[in-house]
């Protein structure tokens, strides 16, 4: 998985290429934490983001709890049409700000 910041001033923007998988899970989840850290507003950038499996749903879920925690929101923006379907059926959709 490769993953660049875009740093916008209090947002940081995330992009993701690859897959959000067991393999990677707990060194991305580490990485989204302390990006938490840094930036009150959070974007994940999907567009070049292949799979997302249930390991990568719970890092994602744990940016989105601490981002919530300390006020900001996390936005999802160019969401592939695979992983917008995972989200769909896991409920995902209804959570996370998606455009």
């Amino acid at each position: 998985m490769d993953i660049k910041l875009v740093n916008r001033g209090d947002t940081g923007e995330l992009i993701l290429a690859g897959r959000l998988d067991t393999k990677n899970a707990d060194e991305v989840g580490n990485l989204f934490l302390q990006m938490a850290d840094r930036f009150t507003n959070l974007t994940l950038n999907m567009q070049d983001l292949k799979y997302v499996s249930s390991a990568g749903l719970r890092v994602i879920k744990k940016l989105y709890m601490k981002v919530r925690g300390k006020g900001g929101e996390l936005s999802c923006i160019n969401v592939a049409p695979y992983v917008s379907e995972v989200f769909e059926m896991t409920g995902f959709a209804e959570m996370l700000n998606i455009r």
